[in-house]
């Protein structure tokens, strides 16, 4: 079976839009579907139009409209068919296949049958306790959390509502499922827990989207997946409550460059870009990614896209993990990570026993510092919401805790609010 993920090549923004509001943009964004007549081209070529939320017996050659990632997903077992496809949609969109992607493991060092208390979670430097006593925490931000799931029942989380969607492995016969939230990993409740957990969170009363796209037992994910949960998160912007507030999307997954052959190397890229574009510059998104676990001098694509917020690990020490990626970007002569947040050690919410009780545990990774940092930006975001996007990301970098150590390893140093 080939899968193509096209992705429109050309910006939806002209440059005379570039003066108008956030909102504007959005509502932009929003209304700019994608090309009929390609659409009509697809159908003529035989393929049938499916949603991801169609329950519908398997049909064998298929695309999917994602209007507000301005994607076409193509699916067919006859390599003819999706050369055909191909041609057909070039040079107005970019034709990837459908990349894998994988979730940087974390280390779990220990678990709890309940919360520790005592000790704060998050030292005095990160102003989390500032923002808490000054009832700054996270109210009117959008955060979006790509990851394995979330244990909606979990006692940090319960309180809240979840808006949560499962993009099965086969989106095409296997219908989207909006649900209340689970997670038969815990690595996404252990994310969305340090973002929004009630007790243990930095940004506790956010607006939280989750859309699990990762499975447990591979830890792998797919683009077409990504697209999907991307474009369900964007579909929000369709209500009028939320086109003027700040979204962050935090996202724990990547691949290494050398994944990709050479080939394909420079379609890829620009078709990351893309998506990114699409994020940033279409919806005013901050789009907050960890660098990887695979230490020094390598790093995980789209960590080191320009467009994101790139993040590595520190201790409560501000010592950078010796796990923590890092080093000269591939693409601008900078170095990777944009910042570091705290990741080493964090404690979070993970999952429930059979009886419901609700599991804590210690944590270690870039998967972790992340959900830190966009907890911080949720702050900071709450606080002022004229910080959106690469503004926010902006003011990250100028006010981030300065320390002693190599810019490609901690980048402008620890993401704090105040």
């Amino acid at each position: 079976m080939t899968k193509l993920i096209a992705l429109r090549a050309s910006p939806t923004l002209h440059l005379y839009q570039s003066i108008l509001s956030v909102e504007e943009k959005r509502l932009s964004a929003v209304n700019s579907t994608l090309n009929h007549g390609k659409t009509e081209l697809l159908h003529a070529l035989g393929l049938t139009q499916v949603e991801p939320t169609d329950h519908a017996p398997k049909i064998l050659h298929t695309f999917q409209r994602l209007d507000y990632m301005k994607a076409f997903v193509i699916e067919t077992p006859n390599p003819a068919v999706a050369e055909r496809a191909r041609e057909l949609l070039e040079p107005d969109y970019l034709v990837l296949p459908d990349l894998r992607f994988t979730l940087p493991m974390p280390e779990i060092f220990r678990r709890y049958a309940r919360r520790p208390r005592g000790e704060p979670y998050w030292p005095e430097s990160s102003g989390v306790a500032l923002a808490h006593q000054q009832d700054i925490l996270g109210q009117g931000v959008l955060v979006g959390v790509l990851d394995t799931g979330c244990d909606a029942d979990h006692l940090e989380l319960r309180n809240k509502v979840i808006d949560f969607r499962y993009i099965p492995l086969d989106p095409t016969s296997d219908a989207v499922r909006t649900c209340r939230a689970f997670d038969v990993d815990g690595h996404g409740t252990h994310v969305a827990g340090i973002i929004a957990g009630r007790h243990v969170g930095v940004a506790p009363a956010v607006d939280l989207m989750v859309a699990s796209v990762i499975e447990s037992e591979t830890l792998h994910t797919s683009l077409e997946r990504v697209v999907i949960a991307l474009n369900w998160m964007l579909a929000k912007f369709q209500l009028e409550e939320n086109l003027h507030k700040p979204t962050i999307i935090n996202l724990s997954l990547g691949f290494l460059p050398e994944w990709i052959g050479q080939g394909q190397a420079a379609t890829v890229s620009r078709g990351i870009q893309q998506i990114l574009n699409t994020l940033v510059v279409d919806y005013n998104v901050l789009p907050i990614v960890a660098i990887g676990n695979d230490g020094p001098g390598r790093m995980r694509a789209p960590a080191y896209f320009p467009e994101t917020l790139s993040v590595g690990a520190v201790d409560q020490h501000l010592q950078p993990a010796p796990f923590s990626g890092g080093g000269r970007s591939p693409l601008v002569p900078e170095n990777e990570p944009d910042l570091v947040g705290y990741g080493v050690d964090i404690l979070s919410s993970l999952e429930r026993t059979i009886e419901g009780r609700s599991v804590y545990a210690t944590a270690s990774g870039t998967s972790m510092a992340a959900p830190y940092v966009t907890g911080i930006a949720a702050l900071l975001a709450s606080m002022d919401p004229t910080l959106q996007g690469q503004k926010l990301r902006q003011h990250l970098l100028d006010h981030a805790v300065s320390i002693d150590a190599p810019s490609d390893r901690v980048g402008a140093g620890l993401a704090r609010f105040g």
